[in-house]
């Protein structure tokens, strides 16, 4: 049920499509429109019934309907951007399965011996070549890419590997040789520790202590004692 709805909805588009073809709208509107209505537009080049299906839909002939079809597949085949993706009716995200079915379908359609004597679909049939080729080329240039890329970010992973492999084998290593042959002096170093410090302590303590007196000695006023002048004559024999 839902296949069908969704089938319903791409032929109402296509429907709608075609008649804005015939209107003459934008080209921009026909590639956007055109690429999701790709199926529908080959299978009313294909298969009468469609056409005519669409035709009662919007009231215009089935050969009206086939023509705007086929013209709609060559605007895109021959797009002014020179898109291959564009040229095959495909998304630019469309994988090789996709491509490959397209390619297939197409020169099923334009093939010239299908139409003897018809120049336009062997230069047809040429056009839908070149873009199926071109598509190839920049999916294996994208491949390389995508490849020489991960090559770059796998040395970039096995550097910082080595990087921090040394460098914890260099600390397991100091640490091995710490843990082996110092480890008995240790509580020596930390007695040795302590004691300095509490010398460095006391002597500091005794040079602020001096430094006090020091500044109090300067600071403190000196007295004057100052014996009267008849003073003396009273010890006189």
């Amino acid at each position: 049920m839902h296949r069908k709805t969704e089938d319903r909805l791409k032929i109402f588009s296509t429907a709608s499509l075609i008649k804005r073809f015939n209107e003459g709208c934008p080209l921009d509107e026909i590639y956007n429109k055109g690429i999701k209505c790709y199926d529908v537009l080959l299978d009313l080049i294909e298969n009468p019934k469609v056409a005519k299906e669409i035709s009662e839909f919007i009231k215009i002939p089935s050969e009206k309907i086939k023509m705007a079809a086929i013209g709609i597949v060559n605007l895109l085949l021959c797009n002014k951007m020179n898109n291959p993706f564009l040229s095959l009716g495909l998304s630019n995200h469309a994988t090789d399965n996709e491509t490959r079915k397209r390619w297939k379908r197409l020169l099923m359609i334009y093939h010239p011996d299908r139409l003897f004597s018809q120049k336009t679909y062997e230069d047809m049939a040429k056009k839908i070549n070149q873009a199926y080729r071109e598509i190839e080329e920049l999916e294996v240039k994208n491949f390389h890419y995508e490849k020489v890329k991960e090559n770059q970010k796998e040395k970039v992973i096995k550097k910082r590997e080595k990087y921090f492999s040394v460098k914890t084998n260099t600390n397991k290593y100091f640490i091995s040789i710490f843990n082996h042959r110092y480890l008995k002096y240790l509580p020596a170093f930390i007695l040795v520790i302590v004691i300095s410090i509490a010398i460095f302590t006391i002597a500091l303590f005794i040079i602020i202590h001096k430094i006090e007196i020091n500044n109090s000695d300067i600071t403190q006023p000196k007295t004057e004692i100052k014996i009267p002048a008849n003073m003396g004559a009273q010890f006189r024999f």
